[in-house]
């Protein structure tokens, strides 16, 4: 008997739907750890959709660590909860710039974009100014298949007009991020972190569950003439991302 996604009005890719679904019934025990998935064919015949599908699905639900797949043997559960993906560990600016490093951010979109009214006073322009803005996604290095750690929107409120060409330039964006994030050109960094849902559109792009919650990560970059270089919005599913933060104690005189 096949199983209803959702309402045909739903533009989210099948695949995605089945991958909630899974996901979904891995989280509610209606299969344990250590038992198996129905096989692709049972899948297709219970979600009502093709055999590409459910591969897609099935693999979204093991690149979140939920599953195991070995030919032959089928897809066995391995946990109901996927594990976290990274866990930054921070102590210093070194500490904080150290996710770069073991990340990968694919710049999808650049362009001059007018700042909105809730950004104006923070990023220190005019309303209505065109700034460089780039957005794309942040994958984990060392995962087959990569997996998203967050979307992530970037503002450059003080690049100059040679390092806005540059950073318009998909080709080259990311080479021009690295070089106003030189650490020895930076002075401070803030971050504020805050809760946040998935909307549909986040959701899609980093292959996760509609209104699931999130970690959004939101940066400073300043220079040591205290100019704000960069702003940046992440937002990293609640599964695939921790801070640890680590402060010592000052000696008194």
């Amino acid at each position: 008997m096949s199983r209803r996604l959702k309402s045909p009005e739903n533009r989210r890719p099948r695949y995605l739907q089945v991958c909630d679904a899974l996901v979904a019934m891995i989280r509610g025990g209606e299969v344990e750890v250590g038992d198996l998935l129905p096989t692709e064919l049972e899948l297709c015949e219970k979600f009502d959709v093709s055999r590409h599908t459910t591969r897609e699905a099935l693999r979204r639900v093991e690149a979140m660590g939920l599953v195991e797949r070995r030919r032959g043997s089928g897809t066995r559960v391995k946990a109901r909860f996927a594990p976290m993906v990274y866990n930054q560990f921070v102590d210093s600016l070194e500490g904080l710039l150290q996710y770069g490093k073991i990340s990968r951010l694919v710049i999808q979109q650049a362009r001059l974009r007018a700042v909105p009214g809730r950004l104006v006073d923070e990023l220190g322009v005019k309303a209505g100014e065109f700034v460089p803005y780039l957005n794309g996604i942040r994958y984990q290095r060392d995962l087959d298949p990569p997996l998203a750690l967050c979307l992530v929107e970037i503002w450059a409120p003080s690049a100059a007009d040679d390092q806005v060409e540059r950073l318009l330039d998909l080709n080259g964006s990311e080479r021009a991020l690295h070089e106003l994030l030189d650490f020895m050109n930076l002075s401070r960094i803030s971050q504020t972190l805050s809760a946040d849902t998935l909307d549909q559109t986040t959701a899609e792009r980093l292959g996760a569950a509609v209104d699931s919650p999130a970690l959004a990560v939101i940066r400073r970059y300043f220079d040591r003439s205290a100019r704000l270089v960069l702003l940046t919005n992440s937002i990293h599913p609640k599964d695939r991302f921790s801070y640890t933060s680590e402060w010592t104690a000052c000696k008194r005189a």
